[in-house]
């Protein structure tokens, strides 16, 4: 009987099961423009080829599995409080998620870097930029420190008044991340801000090329070219944007650009039409003997494709740009673009009409709200499949004024 409960003892011992903290991440850098944040790094778990321990006694195992469901629960809490801060953060009150992150960083240490960056960002906004400095500046000496942290610790010196400081900043980021395209973003937003149009174009247009799927330099880049004469690639950049941020405030404002510069820049006179997206006087090319040919066959083309209208509204905007895809691949095969692909592939699909209303909405809201209205049907699929679809870029097919040459 005796060696019958020791079996059964043995039987019901219950494995110990050691909870897994989460991960230690950062969000995204949340600076005056819009960054990308960095994708959490993939876990692995290796079978040991050590033998195994002997079983810990059924005393200790149940204080690790307190202990493990504690700092489980701790870090659930922190993340509540992390919510809760945003929240607060949101209505202006700093103060309050500053006390909120403070004790999400005592409950969830194993996540420290994750909610110091988040105090730092807090202090950021509260213009507390060397207490953001003192927190960002040791993460950085981290192995796994992400490019956001050297973008908000060259914001918080850039915001101090101390500029060098700031690019020195950035520049450490770019060893460590050379592709990332929130520091070309930061880069070039200094140059910006010396009124230095060409140095910001060559940062943001860099971070395009390197990092196509980061809207920011996209929009850095549109607001340059469509306040400038050279239109043609604030259209191209603004229009990626919208399809990779789609639905913010930013994408709202560019939506307008776009519809109200195709609407000053191709007028219709009585007897003519002109067309007016290239008047070169900010920078054609990166170089001053090979000219840049696609802006002359864009106006071609679209030239072309406003034949018989009469004015510009949403409706005959969209007939000219359906027209303009035709023409422009057939005569200029040489400058397929993945911007371009998508339209013929919107076009093949039948959602090119509610694709142009979505782009162009805020430019024409009274247009855009009675078709959205009368076509709510069409409009609820192609938002849909929208959503599922993401805009088809990447480090192969990017657009940018230097591939096009």
């Amino acid at each position: 009987m005796k060696r019958l409960l020791i079996l059964i003892v043995v039987l019901t011992m219950p494995f110990v099961c050691l909870a897994q903290t989460p991960k230690s991440s950062t969000q995204k850098a949340k600076t005056s423009t819009q960054t990308k944040a960095k994708p959490k790094a993939k876990t692995s778990t290796k079978t040991s080829t050590k033998k195994a321990k002997p079983l810990i006694p059924k005393a200790t195992q149940d204080t690790t599995n307190l202990n493990s469901n504690k700092t489980s629960n701790n870090c659930i809490t922190a993340q509540e409080k992390l919510v809760q801060a945003h929240l607060q953060i949101e209505n202006k009150q700093h103060w309050v998620a500053e006390e909120l992150l403070k004790e999400a960083l005592v409950l969830c240490p194993s996540e420290e870097m994750k909610y110091k960056y988040e105090l730092a960002w807090n202090y950021y906004l509260m213009k507390e930029f060397q207490k953001a400095i003192n927190i960002l500046e040791p993460i950085t000496k981290q192995s796994d420190c992400p490019s956001d942290v050297y973008q908000l610790l060259g914001n918080s010196y850039d915001e101090a008044a101390n500029e060098p400081m700031a690019i020195v900043t950035y520049d450490k980021g770019f060893e460590r991340y050379p592709n990332a395209g929130c520091l070309f973003l930061e880069r070039g937003n200094i140059a910006y801000k010396r009124s230095n149009f060409i140095g910001a174009l060559f940062y943001y247009e860099k971070g395009i090329e390197q990092d196509p799927s980061f809207a920011s330099n996209y929009y850095r880049a549109s607001q340059i070219f469509l306040s400038s004469s050279e239109e043609v690639w604030g259209m191209m950049y603004g229009e990626i944007f919208m399809n990779l941020e789609r639905g913010s405030t930013r994408a709202k404002e560019i939506s307008s650009k776009l519809y109200n510069t195709y609407h000053s820049e191709i007028t219709f006179n009585v007897n003519q039409i002109s067309v007016n997206f290239n008047d070169p006087t900010i920078v054609y090319s990166d170089s001053k003997t090979r000219p840049n040919l696609f802006p002359e066959n864009y106006e071609n083309a679209l030239l072309k494709a406003c034949y018989g209208k009469k004015n510009i509204t949403l409706s005959s905007l969209i007939d000219i740009r359906k027209r303009f895809i035709q023409i422009f691949y057939k005569e200029s095969p040489t400058f397929r673009n993945v911007l371009f692909d998508y339209h013929k592939q919107l076009i093949d699909l039948g959602f090119f009409e509610p694709y142009n209303y979505w782009l162009f909405g805020y430019g024409n809201t009274n247009e855009a709200g009675i078709w959205i209205s009368q076509n709510k049907a069409l409009f609820d699929r192609f938002m849909a499949w929208f959503n599922e679809n993401p805009f088809p870029i990447n480090k192969d097919n990017v657009f940018s004024r230097y591939k096009m040459e």
